[in-house]
């Protein structure tokens, strides 16, 4: 695309140059042809005026052809002379067509002298022959041929006022056309430029050329014309210089507003294009220098007025003093330039470099390097300023990045992915379109993680990341929540049917495998699916919609299911429960077992374990499998959770009044432990009861300390900041490694029952048994067995070193005034279950304080 443009580009250029020539061409021959008429007519030749009026006006020509004013304005110079006052005073003193031969030779002279170009000594000699042509004739036509000296004063006035204006305007109409042509412009907006200037030179020259030809040229008074043309020379200058200053004052405001930007690329170009408007460089070049490592990035003003960008090399010698290389060769690419190379200076050293390039030699004035070293400040000041705001932006990207995605993915996060539901639901309500959301788990992703290590399982993740962000649309959303768990958002579905189409994709592309260090990995997903506003009207019932519908789907490994009401068979009595449960926590409806931990080698009551059980006023008496994955998916967890902590930890603190230390044990969830303010809870209730934290213990499975392991590691933390010890329950299930126990720091492993009711009938069960107490206390950890019912395992877990236990062969669950009991304090009764010779046989000390 950039083809045609240089091509009408170079076209324009050598149009404007065929113009220029043929505009030289055309002045010069009609310059020679008003000098041959002169030249050649024979009546004024015949009689020549006096030789001192020659002398005189040659002179006049000299003077004011040489007396020149330069006027800077932005890249323009004005140049300023007497010629329009030469032009009255040859025409006052000498006929046609003297005027016409002598001005065209003394602007020769004048030049030659200047060693100007040979072409414009032609073409500045021939304009003046034609100048002064015409401005002959329009003097000529007023005083009907007669000489201006022969006629009244105020008719001579008038003729020489109208020959001045004549050879302006024509002067004027040549210098503008050169311009316009030799630049590319139009030559409407070169002739207008500076026009009020020039007028008010051209009166100046008018009144000081009619003063000097209408006063007395006898007696004194023409001593006094010399000092006047010299004081109005002086205050014409002055006035000059006065516009001038006023014009640079002007562009430094201009360029102190142009270079306030936030954008260093910004900055650079406008200071490049006003250096070049208030220094009249033909090439100006800003490097600026690299905050750390990188190339030196320069950006050109060009003589035509177009910006390029270049990158120069950067160099760090001895010392660490970092310098530009290309600065010590300055002009190498046109050596022909004169460079005026100027240093920014910032805070903290060098930022960059100002070179001025001129094609003429040229050297900046005192009062020139005073501008630029106030437009530098400016510069430097800028970039800095657009440097520190680039940093700060990009700073805040990042941030802004990293609150709303997944570190390890860069995938969407849970905030972010409500957020942006929450919006599309929204708009699905106006435009009645549908949103689905697909909710997918992954199936093997547990065995690969634990068998080949977190590294393998964080590029799995990775992979399946990428490869969902490839499938699907771009104005779907795919977010990771959490572990190995993703929700993708389907926006703007024509049909609900769009979204189970997607996810049966989404498990072809989950079941390719995936090339991790030579081996083939298989990860399947088991995917729910919800659909607004079919499934659910507002993100917290598509999400839950989307979960049920998910585990529905886990019944049939690498599948997918869209949530139906009628499938779920507890969806009655769970909205049921949904609506009963915030009242049962209000009215204190849940009922605290707690299961006691007996120590193997003592018989001692080490501990003991709360299991929550809900007298519902209708349902009666609920175990936990009823309502807490109720409470899980109806938000209330966490409000659940403290309910039942406050409850133990006063049981527990009113044991203690009683001089039993007995810890108590309370299990977390995982979504418990995805909130960041459950330290703080924890720590206030214990403060309520007065119970050291030491007394609490906290369970938590495998799972969730595989679950979102960052969020985890920082809740866990802040608990064992508190003193409280933390528990791992059901260990072995999960398949969790000792770096993993370690990373979280827990205090007690409690081995799943399914391993101690086995462990006499299967090798592999036992195995693991004897490998899980070896391990728990390679590790310093205390281990805990659950699940005893006989004696016999009493007998084989004691031989293993197992250090506590707890099951039904201790006694069941018991509520708070027989757990008191047992503890040896005040009770009503004595639980029927804890009368059997064999349990009491293992609690002989059961009773007294522990």
């Amino acid at each position: 695309m950039s083809e045609p443009a240089e091509s009408a580009t170079a076209t324009g250029t050598r149009r404007s140059l065929w113009r220029l020539h043929a505009l030289v061409a055309a002045v010069t021959v009609a310059g020679v042809g008003c000098l041959g008429t002169a030249v050649l007519a024979p009546g004024p030749l015949i009689h020549p005026p006096a030789a001192w009026r020659l002398v005189l006006v040659a002179l006049v020509l000299l003077v004011g052809e040489s007396t020149v004013l330069h006027l800077r304005f932005g890249r323009d110079t004005y140049t300023f002379t007497w010629s329009e006052a030469a032009i009255i005073v040859g025409l006052f003193l000498v006929p046609w067509p003297w005027l016409s031969i002598i001005a065209p030779l003394a602007v020769a002279v004048v030049h030659t002298v200047a060693r100007r170009d040979p072409v414009k000594i032609a073409f500045n000699a021939a304009s003046m022959a034609v100048g002064a042509t015409l401005a002959q004739a329009a003097a000529a036509a007023l005083t009907d041929g007669r000489a201006i000296r022969d006629v009244d004063t105020l008719l001579s006035c008038a003729a020489l006022t109208v020959a001045a204006c004549v050879g302006f305007v024509w002067n004027s109409i040549l210098v503008s056309a050169a311009i316009a042509f030799s630049r590319g412009l139009p030559f409407r907006e070169v002739a207008s430029e500076g026009l009020t200037l020039k007028l008010a030179v051209l009166g100046g020259n008018t009144i000081v050329a009619l003063l000097l030809v209408t006063a007395q040229w006898r007696g004194s008074t023409v001593v006094l014309v010399p000092f006047s043309i010299g004081l109005l020379f002086l205050s014409y200058r002055g006035y000059l210089r006065a516009l001038e200053e006023r014009d640079v004052w002007r562009q430094l405001d201009r360029t102190a507003k142009e270079i306030s930007l936030l954008d260093e690329n910004g900055v650079a170009a406008a200071a490049v294009a006003r250096a070049a408007d208030l220094f009249k460089a033909d090439v100006v070049e800003l490097a600026v220098y690299p905050s750390a490592d990188g190339p030196v990035q320069v950006v050109v003003q060009h003589d035509d007025g177009t910006q390029s960008n270049r990158e120069e090399p950067w160099y760090v010698v001895d010392g660490g003093t970092a310098q530009l290389m290309s600065v010590q060769v300055i002009g190498a690419a046109d050596p022909t330039m004169t460079w005026a190379v100027t240093p920014l200076e910032g805070v903290h050293g060098l930022t960059g470099s100002l070179r001025l390039g001129f094609y003429a030699s040229t050297t900046l004035s005192q009062r020139q390097q005073k501008v630029l070293r106030t437009f530098l400040h400016g510069v430097s000041t800028s970039l800095q300023n657009a440097r520190m705001y680039g940093e700060m932006r990009r700073l805040a990207d990042r941030y802004a990045l990293e609150a709303r995605h997944d570190s390890l993915t860069g995938l969407a996060n849970r905030k972010y992915f409500y957020e942006r539901a929450v919006a599309e639901l929204s708009r699905s309500g106006h435009d009645g379109s549908h949103v689905g959301l697909l909710l997918i788990d992954l199936d093997h992703f547990k065995e690969i993680n634990d068998t080949l290590g977190h590294g393998a399982g964080d590029d799995l993740l990775c992979a399946v990341a990428g490869r969902l962000k490839a499938s699907l649309r771009e104005i779907d959303l795919v977010a990771r929540l959490g572990g190995d768990e993703f929700a993708v958002l389907l926006c703007g579905m024509p049909t609900p049917e769009v979204g189970e189409h997607i996810a049966l994709d989404v498990l072809r592309i989950l079941a390719e495998p995936i090339d991790y260090e030579g081996l083939h990995l298989t990860v399947e997903g088991s995917i729910g699916v919800a659909v607004h506003p079919n499934d659910g009207t507002t993100v917290e019932d598509l999400l839950r919609h989307a979960d049920v519908a998910m585990y529905q789907a886990k019944e049939t490994r690498g599948a997918f299911a869209r949530y139906r009401s009628d499938r779920d068979e507890s969806n009655v009595n769970r909205m049921t429960l949904v609506a009963d449960l915030r009242a049962a926590i209000s009215a204190g409806e849940f009922v605290l077992h707690f299961q006691p931990q007996v120590a193997l080698e003592t018989g001692r009551i080490v501990g003991s374990e709360v299991l929550t059980r809900w007298q519902h006023p209708r349902h009666g008496l609920l175990g936990p499998d009823e309502f807490i994955r109720v409470a899980e998916h109806s938000g209330l967890v966490q409000e659940f959770t403290l309910h039942i902590l406050d409850r133990a930890v006063a049981e527990c603190a009113h044991w203690r009044e009683h001089g039993v230390t007995t810890p108590v044990s309370v299990n977390l969830s995982a979504r418990n432990l995805l909130d960041s303010r459950l330290p703080a809870d924890v720590a206030q209730i214990l403060a309520d009861h007065g119970l050291p934290a030491g007394q609490l213990v906290l369970e938590i499975t495998e799972t969730t300390m595989v679950s979102d392991i960052e969020t985890v590691q920082e809740v866990l933390a802040g608990l064992r900041h508190l003193g409280v010890e933390l528990s791992v329950d059901d260990f072995g299930t999960g398949y969790s490694s000792l770096a993993l126990l370690h990373r979280i720091a827990v205090h007690e492993i409690k081995i799943d029952r399914s391993f101690v009711q086995a462990m006499n009938s299967s090798e592999g069960d036992a195995a693991i048994l004897r490998a899980s107490i070896e391990l728990g206390h390679g590790l310093g950890l205390r281990v805990v067995a659950e699940g005893v019912e006989t004696a016999k395992q009493v007998s084989v877990l004691r031989s293993l070193g197992c250090d506590v236990a707890q099951g039904w062969f201790f006694g069941r669950a018991v509520d708070n005034e027989q757990m008191r009991h047992l503890l040896g304090l005040p009770s009503a009764a004595v639980p029927q279950q804890l009368r059997s010779p064999a349990a009491a046989r293992h609690l002989h000390l059961a009773g007294g304080p522990s």
